[in-house]
C-alpha cells in the first residue's frame, strides 16, 4: 500500500473544476532535509487575477495542518504567486511562532497548467523567515487516468483476493486522503473569531450503532448517544479563548470501529473531520477564539 500512496502523491495532479478553479495535490520537500517528504494539497480559484483558497499539509498525517491562502495571477505575464496566510486548524501542538508559511511565485499558464514545480520561500507569520523548500505538485487529470488503470489491474488480479483489492483499490486511498480523520488521543485545533459554533454530528454511512458521549471542558454535553444519519445539531457557546471538547467512543458498531462525522459550522466556514475510534478510545478538538 505504501508503494501505491507513494505513486499516487508524485503523479498527482491538478484538478479544473471550472474554468477559474484548480485542485492540485503532491509533496513538499525541505531545503536540507533529502529524507522530510510531506504530503500537500492546494485548492484555489482565481478570479480577475485574485487568488483565494486554502492548501493542506501532512495529508491524514498526525500534523495535518489547514491554510487559508490567498495571492495573484497576471494572465499578461503569467506571473503567479500565493502564500499561506493563517491556520484554519491543525493537527499539530500548536505555538503561535512555531509555523512556518510557504510563499510560492512561478511563471504559470493557468488555463492549461499540467504541473507545479518549484522552490518556495519560508516565512512565519510575522515575516522573518524561516525553513525554505520546494513544491512537486502534478496534474489531476493524468492521477485519475493512473488511478483508473492501477484499479483495472488490481480487479483483473486472480491473485488477490476480494478484501485485499477493495483495500487496496486506488480510488479509495485517494478518497481517505482527502477525509480528516480524527483517531485515538489526536487533537484537532480550530481557529475562530465568534462566541458560537454548530456542531452537526451524523453517520454518513450505514447505522450500525455506535454510540458517543461529548464533552465541553469535562462537562458531559452529549450523553450516550447513538449515532444516526439524521444530523445532531448542537450550538456551542464559546465562553473562554481556549475551549476543548472530548469524543469517547462507548462502543464499536456492527461494522467494527466507532466512527462519527462531525461538522463545525463558523459562521458558513465549515470543518468537516471523521473521529474514527475504538470502544472507550477519545478524540479531541480545541477552539482557540483569537
Amino acid at each position: 500500500m505504501k508503494n501505491i500512496i507513494t505513486v499516487i502523491f508524485f503523479l498527482l495532479s491538478s484538478f479544473c473544476f471550472a474554468q477559474d478553479k484548480f485542485e492540485f495535490m503532491g509533496i513538499v520537500k525541505i531545503n536540507g532535509d533529502d529524507k522530510s517528504v510531506i504530503t500537500y494539497r492546494l485548492v484555489f480559484t482565481e478570479k480577475d487575477g485574485l487568488i483565494s483558497g486554502h492548501s493542506i499539509t501532512d495529508l491524514g498525517g498526525a500534523h495535518e495542518t489547514k491554510n487559508s491562502i490567498s495571492g495573484t495571477y497576471n494572465k499578461k505575464t503569467k506571473d503567479f504567486f500565493f502564500k499561506e496566510n493563517a491556520i484554519i486548524y491543525t493537527k499539530s501542538k500548536y505555538s503561535d511562532n512555531q509555523f512556518c508559511f510557504i510563499n510560492y511565485t512561478e511563471k504559470l499558464n493557468l488555463k492549461n497548467v499540467s504541473k507545479i514545480d518549484g522552490d518556495f520561500k519560508g516565512l512565519y507569520a510575522n515575516k522573518t523567515k524561516c525553513i525554505d523548500g520546494k513544491l512537486t505538485l502534478v496534474s489531476a487529470k493524468k492521477i485519475e487516468k493512473l488511478v483508473n488503470v492501477v484499479s483495472k489491474k488490481i480487479a483483473k488480479s486472480n491473485k488477490i483476493n476480494d478484501a485485499t483489492k477493495a483495500s487496496l483499490n486506488p480510488n479509495n486511498i485517494l478518497d481517505s486522503l482527502k477525509r480528516n480523520n480524527l483517531l485515538k488521543n489526536q487533537n484537532l485545533t480550530l481557529f475562530t473569531q465568534n462566541n458560537e459554533l454548530l456542531f452537526e454530528i451524523w453517520d454518513d454511512q450505514v447505522e450500525d450503532g455506535d454510540v458517543i458521549s461529548l464533552f465541553q471542558n469535562d462537562n458531559l454535553i452529549l450523553n450516550n448517544y447513538k449515532v444516526l444519519n439524521k444530523r445532531k445539531q448542537l450550538k456551542i457557546q464559546l465562553n473562554a479563548k481556549k475551549t476543548t471538547f472530548k469524543i469517547e467512543a462507548l462502543n464499536e458498531g456492527e461494522m467494527k470501529l466507532n466512527t462519527t462525522t462531525i461538522q463545525i459550522n463558523d459562521e458558513g466556514k465549515k470543518i468537516d473531520l471523521i473521529s474514527i475510534l475504538n470502544a472507550k478510545e477519545s478524540a479531541f478538538i480545541t477552539i482557540i477564539r483569537e
